[in-house]
């Protein structure tokens, strides 16, 4: 029963031990979703430490739409748990994707699809089920057809899309960076790509021997340059500018750069453009690479990707991305972090700010979300939260994201794993409370501590290992 109403604010008397925090409601034809509960003493509903809900309403529904409302909900009235038809009607979207179950209930929760290019942000403490979260997010729209490439920073996503594909093929490929791989394709990434701050990432180099790197990519310009042409590059270095000593160091490093990366680094780098076709995930593995690798290759990627999305809405040259995609970056702390200096950080930001007028979504995916820099997260226009108990974290999604409230941030430390409330443009409602459906991957089962203690053998007076 309501028990008063102001605004869109309702208080609920509850009797059913079904209601719980996000549990949505019906009241006549309005609906609302429980944002908390407490017991409270009060002698007009005829008894003390009553049950109550505090009830957010986010509308009516008319045929398969939300409609807002404009004046409170009547009080005493009848107040019933919306029933699975209505939840899925509620959440009702004409291109949508499923992740879950509504918490508490056996209905679908659906997400809009078309919200993917506002961006949207996976944020939870390590164990929580983020990266299953995540697969079955880039799943459900890979079905329907959204090409999407995923940065794999732990190389675990593959035998999560395997375990997926049984029910409903997918179309997976793999990259490898750094190391090769049986089956598997490599990203190359072109040293012309690299910015002068960029290379102390691979290894330390002084003040004096960046300045000679600026000078050596000013003097190659606009060319695709690799790294030998940077070594012979040394040779030209004005010693009157750069001492000498400084440029043969210089030139000792980028020769072991060419050796121990040769891997990495070619003249013109991997085609992006072939990476993204229809329905297509393509996998950039780079868990066996330096973290200096790893930025670098998503500096290139994001950069590529914006690039070839401007030049096909702007029919500019031959080499374009036909197709709008989903950029999905694990870990997104370690390559946009607020204190960080390096160009992934500023390609992503390219991607936050500018990426939905090309048709590119950003999916960033963190355990630290105190670590990434605020503009980033602000970008992004939905938020998937799961258990988090760091109060940095709560407080940096609280100043990140303008549909988090308190009453989401209080309730993040008591969700299980498995579970997360979702807010924002891919909702109609203020939030959802979801049951991410479960991945069954299989997991070889062992002791970590299957130790073998080392037997001592007496041979005469002496004791041997």
């Amino acid at each position: 029963m309501v028990v008063s109403s102001e605004g869109r604010t309702v208080n609920v008397l509850v009797k059913s031990d079904l209601v719980e925090i996000g549990s949505i409601l019906r009241i006549k034809e309005f609906y609302g979703i429980v944002a908390s509960m407490r017991y409270q003493e009060d002698e007009k509903i005829g008894s003390k430490q009553k049950l109550i809900a505090e009830v957010q309403i986010f509308g009516k529904l008319s045929g398969r739409k939300i409609k807002k409302v404009k004046k409170p909900v009547e009080p005493y009235e009848d107040v019933f748990l919306a029933e699975k038809n209505e939840l899925e009607s509620i959440l009702s979207y004409d291109d949508r994707i499923s992740i879950g179950t509504v918490y508490g209930t056996r209905a679908r929760a659906y997400l809009n699809a078309n919200e993917y290019d506002r961006h949207f942000a996976i944020l939870a403490s390590t164990g929580s089920g983020k990266s299953y979260t995540a697969a079955n997010i880039i799943k459900e729209l890979s079905l329907l057809g959204l090409p999407i490439i995923v940065v794999d920073t732990h190389g675990e996503y593959q035998k999560i899309f395997s375990a997926l594909s049984k029910k409903n093929p997918l179309n997976i490929e793999i990259y490898t960076v750094k190391y090769k791989r049986q089956g598997c394709n490599q990203i190359k990434i072109p040293v012309s790509n690299l910015e002068p701050s960029d290379f102390h990432h691979f290894t330390f180099f002084s003040e004096p021997q960046e300045s000679a790197i600026a000078m050596l990519i000013e003097h190659l310009g606009n060319t695709d340059y690799v790294l030998q042409d940077m070594i012979k590059g040394c040779d030209k270095l004005d010693i009157n500018i750069i001492h000498e000593g400084t440029i043969q160091a210089l030139k000792r490093k980028l020769i072991t750069l060419e050796r121990v990366f040769k891997e990495v680094f070619d003249k013109f780098g991997t085609d992006v453009s072939k990476l993204v076709s229809p329905g297509k995930i393509t996998i950039i593995d780079a868990s066996l690479a330096p973290q200096g690798v790893r930025r670098s290759v998503i500096s290139y990627l994001a950069r590529e990707l914006l690039e070839l999305r401007i030049n096909k809405m702007n029919e500019i040259g031959t080499n374009a991305i036909d197709y709008p995609l989903l950029f999905v970056v694990e870990e997104a702390h370690n390559y946009c972090g607020s204190d960080l200096n390096h160009s992934c950080k500023n390609q992503i930001q390219r991607i936050a700010s500018e990426g939905r007028k090309f048709g590119i979504g950003l999916c960033v995916i963190s355990q630290k979300p105190s670590r990434i820099d605020e503009d980033i997260l602000s970008q992004c226009n939905t938020g998937i939260y799961m258990h988090i108990t760091n109060p940095r974290d709560k407080e940096h999604i609280r100043k990140s994201f303008e549909s988090i409230n308190d009453t989401i941030i209080s309730d993040l430390d008591r969700l299980d794993v498995g579970e997360c409330i979702i807010a924002g443009a891919m909702l109609d409602i203020p939030f959802l409370m979801c049951t991410v459906d479960y991945i069954e991957v299989e997991k070889e089962r062992k002791s970590k501590f299957n130790f073998k203690i080392p037997e001592k053998a007496k041979i005469g007076k002496s004791e041997y290992f």
